[in-house]
C-alpha cells in the first residue's frame, strides 16, 4: 500500500509591515489552529472529502495556541472531526516533514485511511518589534498549509522521507523562556526585563548549519526515492535565510525556473513553509498531477530533513 496527497490548502493572513518589511501578519486574537483550519477546507474540496472523513490530525508547530492541551485539539474541534486522535509535532522548522513522515506510516500500514497533515504558526505575537529584536523578528511571518494524506492509487504518491536531529545545538536556535527545567518559576521579571522570551539566533552558526545540511539531505531522501535531481521538476528549500535556501538549490544544480524558496516569497513561516508553498505551486498551475517534488527544511533543533514526492 503506498500514501499520496490527496489535497492541499493554506492560507495567509494579510501583509503588515513592520520593521521595514512586509509580512503576512494574523492581525486578529487567533493561533495556528484557527489559520489551520481555514487552510484545510480548500484541501478538504481538492481531496473531495468532508471533516469527518479525517481520521487522524498531525499538527506541527512551534508557536501553539497555548501551552497545552496541543494545536491538534483546536484543530480537531475547529473541524468538527468528532473525536478523532490529534497530536502536536515540535520539529521546528522541519515539523511539516516529520507529519509526513507519521501519515506516511500510518496509512501504509492501514491503521488510518485519511490523515489530516497541518503546518501553521502565529509567530507576529511572540516577537520582539522592537529595535533591539528588529533583525530577528523581520524574518518570521505567520500562516497556514494543510496536506490530506491518504492511499495512493498509482506508482507515485511519497516516495521517502528522511529526518535529523542534532540536539547538542539547542541554543543556537530558540526561545528559552518560559521553561518548565527553571525553578521555582518558568518565567521570572528578569527573564521578561531581558527578553528571553523572544527567539535568539546565532546567525553565523545558523547559517553554516544550512549550508551543510540542505544539500546532503535533499540527496539521502533523492536517493531514497531512487531519483536524480534531473528527475524532480522543482524543489521547495525552506531556511530562515533566503540566501541559504538559494545556496543548497545552486549545490544540487538546481535553475532558478524549478526552484522555492519560502522565505524569500513570506518570510520564515517553519513548520508551515513547505506545505505553503507547495499548495500555492499547485494551486497556480505551477504544479500539476504527476509532478515530482523534493521538500527540504533545516532550523531549530537542530532538525532538519527532506521528502520525494510525486503529486
Amino acid at each position: 500500500m503506498t500514501s499520496s496527497i490527496l489535497g492541499l490548502g493554506h492560507y495567509l493572513p494579510a501583509e503588515v509591515e513592520r520593521v521595514g518589511v512586509r509580512r503576512p501578519i494574523a492581525v486578529e486574537e487567533v493561533g495556528p489552529s484557527t489559520l489551520a483550519a481555514r487552510a484545510s477546507a480548500p484541501a478538504l474540496q481538492q481531496a473531495g472529502l468532508a471533516a469527518d472523513a479525517v481520521d487522524f490530525i498531525v499538527f506541527a508547530t512551534m508557536t501553539p495556541d497555548v501551552t497545552f492541551p496541543g494545536a491538534g485539539c483546536y484543530l480537531q474541534h475547529h473541524l468538527g472531526c468528532g473525536t478523532v486522535g490529534a497530536v502536536d509535532v515540535r520539529a521546528q522548522c522541519a515539523g511539516f516533514l516529520q507529519g509526513l513522515l507519521i501519515a506516511d506510516q500510518f496509512v501504509r500500514a492501514g491503521t488510518y485511511k485519511h490523515v489530516l497533515v497541518a503546518g501553521a504558526e502565529v509567530h507576529s505575537s511572540g516577537l520582539d518589534y522592537s529595535e533591539r529584536g528588529a533583525a530577528v523578528s523581520r524574518l518570521f511571518g505567520d500562516g497556514a498549509g494543510v496536506a490530506m494524506i491518504g492511499n495512493g492509487s498509482g506508482p507515485g504518491g511519497i516516495r521517502s522521507v528522511v529526518m535529523h536531529c542534532d540536539g547538542s545545538r539547542y541554543d543556537r536556535f530558540w526561545c528559552e523562556t518560559p521553561a518548565s527545567r527553571q525553578h521555582p518559576l518558568r518565567m521570572t521579571v528578569q527573564n521578561f526585563r531581558d527578553g528571553t522570551h523572544f527567539p535568539a539566533i546565532d546567525f553565523d552558526a545558523v547559517r553554516r548549519f544550512g549550508l551543510e545540511s540542505l544539500p546532503a539531505v535533499a540527496r539521502e531522501a533523492l536517493a531514497g526515492a531512487k531519483v536524480t535531481a534531473d528527475q524532480v521538476d522543482h524543489f521547495i528549500i525552506s531556511h530562515i535565510m533566503p540566501d541559504v535556501g538559494e545556496h543548497a538549490g545552486s549545490a544540487l544544480q538546481v535553475p532558478p525556473s524549478r526552484l522555492s524558496i519560502p522565505s524569500a516569497r513570506h518570510g520564515h513561516l517553519s513548520a508551515a513553509a513547505l506545505p505553503v508553498t507547495l499548495s500555492e505551486l499547485v494551486a497556480g498551475g505551477q504544479l500539476g498531477a504527476g509532478a515530482t517534488v523534493c521538500l527540504a527544511a533545516s532550523g531549530a533543533g537542530f532538525a532538519w530533513g527532506a521528502a520525494v514526492l510525486t503529486l
